[in-house]
């Protein structure tokens, strides 16, 4: 990832490990001639990335070698399901042509339904087709990286060996070139499996809800057996009879397996069936983790696990009682115990003590980790992300970069947009970004240089980049806390100012004044001056540290994807109306999406933790109940082993709260 095309010849050309290397990048389009503008994210790749993964298309055929050549007719494969929500499934749509922004492009094929992978791409082109990959600057340099590889293994070598050489590759590009990598960035080659990278982030939330339901599994065997000793002891005359009688051993285990037996698959069928309708809910929950949650299902090996899992338990919980009644030695003791009497030995009421305790610890153990997990939400609900999310509507406008393809274009866009906002009722402010708050996308950090301070820390200085207009600040609720924010005559884009956060003066200024100083992004060839310093953001609600931002203006620099941000005096339905309506007055082919407001952002990042929280605290609750039943149905039973006596007690003058207590007390 971030490789130059220079970089993926080098890897096509000297290494050894790899079958085939294909390139990838994702690129975004205006689609015309199907009603309204639409965004469409577009994955671009070289020939053979549907073969090396293994993709056959449902529809027509993907590429061909020819067609990544520059100058060839443009042509795009659709995904699945940009084809059945754009086109609703038409299968006459191979042949057909759409317009994605200045060029008509040829359906040629459409994709199976498959996992979004690398990215959740509607349509997807040939390299020769996208403006970006096939100009000088990109094909023939080394400081443009926007490409991703993907290397298919050749037969019988190992990940480990495919690492070395790249290692070696990176080491040799490293000493060819010094130039273009730079000792601070320690920029190298990792390669990655392609199965662990989609299952990563799930991964370890999988794990967690394996744990947990293996621990709420221990708890109702627990229950189980407890509750099958406490059923024997009711039986253990009649067991000591069988016994006397001859039938002991294997005859006896197998009627107490075969009665377990038969209550472990009518519950295992019944919890297949409620795993069954709740499977699109695991499904809904794991897509925010992996691309491949679509593949959740019960499965062949699935059913024969639950099913060994099943008569495993039932025939380890009949062990219980088995044992219990086939060890006794007192079986004429046994038998001349009534249906009601204090039957139970001190070593039964051991086991059974044992059983209980580990069923509350375990259930004690869930209902601890429900609640710290729930502790960590409720810390991250409390979490200052550094601005004022209230009442601000945001959306993204991902502009045409054939029509605005220069930063004077772009900028008069964005001029004219937020002058018809600023003159729209029930709008208090407007601001243009080059990247929205409260998104891990979109954010770029970038090392940079400062003139003439000294005290600066060891490390490189680095930071996110964002350019912002004038009023992005207040717009958005980022306080000033010195120095001003940027003026519309801040368009310079050589002697353009900058603002820093907070926490980039503590990390890099060493206690001095930032205002006034200059830094550089391009190695001190142009420097632009340090005007103001703002509060601290976190974008990231789930990063302990704020982000180190640096802000520049939007309208100095040149940027095709652009976030809009309304602070909203009104309701905001209007305020959307007002946005939407304000957008195709400046341009009626300008597709706009991703419309929400700040506090709907803020929450999206908590939705993982929330469902997180929700499957722990729904298993604690379980393992809660079990518990609380097994419990219930041992001191049932106790009470009624101890009748006798407790009426003894009684009769001599015990009172109510004095048995109840006797009881509660064991």
């Amino acid at each position: 990832e971030g490789l130059s095309a220079l970089e993926v010849t080098d890897l096509r050309r000297d290494t050894h490990a790899f079958s085939a290397v294909a390139e990838y990048h994702t690129l975004t389009f205006q689609l015309f001639g199907h009603g309204d503008p639409v965004r469409v994210a577009t994955g671009v790749v070289s020939d053979g990335f549907f073969d090396m993964l293994g993709v056959r298309p449902a529809l027509g055929r993907t590429f061909r070698p020819g067609e990544e050549a520059v100058g060839a007719a443009p042509v795009v494969v659709l995904s699945h399901s940009f084809w059945m929500n754009q086109f609703h499934g038409d299968s006459s749509i191979v042949g057909a042509t759409v317009t994605m922004n200045d060029r008509v492009h040829t359906v040629i094929g459409v994709l199976p339904p498959l996992p979004g992978y690398p990215d959740e791409n509607d349509v997807w082109m040939p390299i020769g087709a996208c403006p970006f990959r096939t100009m000088e600057w990109m094909a023939n340099t080394r400081d443009h990286r926007m490409l991703r590889a993907f290397g298919l293994l050749k037969p019988g070598l190992t990940p480990r060996e495919a690492a070395s050489e790249l290692s070696t590759l990176s080491a040799r590009a490293h000493a060819t070139y010094p130039a273009a990598y730079p000792a601070a960035l320690r920029m190298g080659l990792v390669a990655t499996n392609a199965r662990d990278e989609m299952t990563r982030r799930a991964k370890p939330v999988l794990y967690m809800l394996l744990a947990t339901a293996v621990f709420l599994l221990l708890v109702a065997t627990a229950n189980v057996a407890t509750l099958a000793l406490s059923r024997q002891l009711r039986r253990s005359r009649e067991l000591a009879l069988r016994v006397a009688l001859g039938g002991g051993g294997v005859r006896l285990y197998r009627q107490l397996a075969l009665e377990s037996l038969m209550l472990s698959v009518a519950g295992a069928v019944l919890g297949v069936g409620i795993a069954g309708s709740g499977l699109s809910l695991l499904r809904t929950f794991a897509t925010r983790f992996t691309p491949r949650a679509d593949e959740i299902t019960i499965s062949g090996p699935v059913f024969l696990f639950a099913s060994a899992l099943c008569l495993g338990l039932a025939l380890a919980v009949a062990l219980v009682p088995f044992l219990h009644a086939h060890g006794r030695r007192d079986v004429a003791g046994a038998l001349r115990v009534g249906n009601v009497g204090s039957g139970a030995t001190p070593r039964e009421h051991r086991i059974r003590g044992l059983l209980v305790a580990a069923q509350v610890a375990l259930a004690f153990v869930m209902l601890v980790g429900g609640a710290l997990i729930g502790r960590s939400l409720i810390t991250l609900e409390r979490v200052d992300a550094g601005m004022d999310v209230r009442n601000v509507l945001s959306a993204q406008l991902e502009l045409n970069f054939t029509k605005y393809d220069t930063p004077a274009k772009q900028g008069a866009l964005a001029r004219a947009l937020l002058e018809r906002l600023g003159a729209q009722p029930g709008v208090r402010s407007a601001a243009v970004a080059s990247a929205s708050p409260l998104q891990t996308t979109g954010m770029s950090e970038q090392p940079f240089t400062i003139d003439r301070v000294s005290g600066l820390a060891a490390s490189s200085p680095h930071a996110e980049a964002t350019d912002v207009s004038p009023e992005y600040f207040r717009t958005v609720g980022i306080p000033l806390i010195r120095g001003r924010a940027f003026t519309a005559l801040d368009r310079d884009t050589l002697t353009a100012p900058a603002i820093v956060s907070e926490r980039v003066v503590e990390e890099y200024w060493g206690g001095h004044d930032p205002i006034g100083t200059r830094i550089s992004f391009n190695g001190g060839r142009t420097w632009r001056e340090v005007v103001g310093v703002v509060g601290n953001v976190r974008h990231r609600l789930t990063d302990p540290a704020v982000t180190d931002a640096v802000y520049l203006p939007l309208l100095a620099s040149s940027s095709y994807d652009l976030r809009v941000f309304v602070r909203a005096a009104g309701p905001m339905p209007a305020v959307e109306q007002a946005l939407r309506a304000a957008v195709r007055d400046v341009d009626p082919q300008q597709s706009i999406s991703d419309v929400a407001t700040l506090d709907q952002l803020r929450g999206a990042q908590l939705v993982e933790p929330r469902l997180t929280t929700a499957l722990v605290g729904v298993f604690a609750v379980l393992a809660l109940v079990l518990t609380a039943t097994g419990l219930s149905g041992i001191v049932a039973y106790n009470v009624a082993q101890r009748l006798p006596e407790i009426a003894i007690r009684v009769a001599l003058g015990a009172t109510r709260s004095r048995v109840l207590a006797l009881v509660v007390r064991e």
